[in-house]
Formats: C-alpha cells, sequence, structure tokens
C-alpha cells in the first residue's frame, strides 16, 4: 500500500492517495496523517489476528489428538474378560 498526503485539487484541504485512488479528504494535514498512521498500522492488526486464529485452530487439533489417544488407551487397558464378554 502507497499512501501519500497532498493537496486536494485547488483547495486548502488535505487528500490521502492508496496509488491512484483518492482514500480521505481532510481539511487539516493532521487529520491526514492520522488517517494514513491508522491505515499503515492495519495490516499488522490482521496479521496478528489470523496468527492468533491458527494458534486456536492448532490448540484444537491438539485436543482432538489427545482425547482420541486417551480413548485409545482406555479400549487397550479394558480387561480381557470384558472384552469376551462383550463379543460374544
Amino acid at each position: 500500500m502507497t499512501l501519500r498526503i497532498e493537496r486536494y485539487k485547488h483547495t486548502r484541504h488535505w487528500a490521502l492517495y492508496d496509488g491512484s485512488e483518492l482514500v480521505v479528504v481532510t481539511v487539516y494535514r493532521r487529520g491526514a496523517q492520522e488517517v494514513q498512521r491508522r491505515l499503515a498500522a492495519q495490516p499488522r492488526a490482521v496479521a496478528e489476528a489470523a496468527a492468533a486464529e491458527a494458534a486456536q485452530a492448532a490448540a484444537a487439533r491438539q485436543a482432538q489428538a489427545l482425547a482420541e489417544q486417551a480413548q485409545a488407551a482406555r479400549a487397550r487397558a479394558q480387561p480381557v474378560s470384558e472384552a469376551g464378554a462383550a463379543g460374544g
């Protein structure tokens, strides 16, 4: 994202452009600078949210794997007499 600030046409207002696309027109240059700062920080916030979501998904997969391992261990620990009675 290439953001630049310049005067808006022949007015006293300030414009923030993303390439050739007009993003915002403000009365004060500091307003345009603040919008530019916030837009520049936005991709970091999106990346942080994506990383948090990926970590949560990994934790859920790990919990599922542990539950499956516990279930398999319980099945192996079942006494032989119960297994024979249940089977037939």
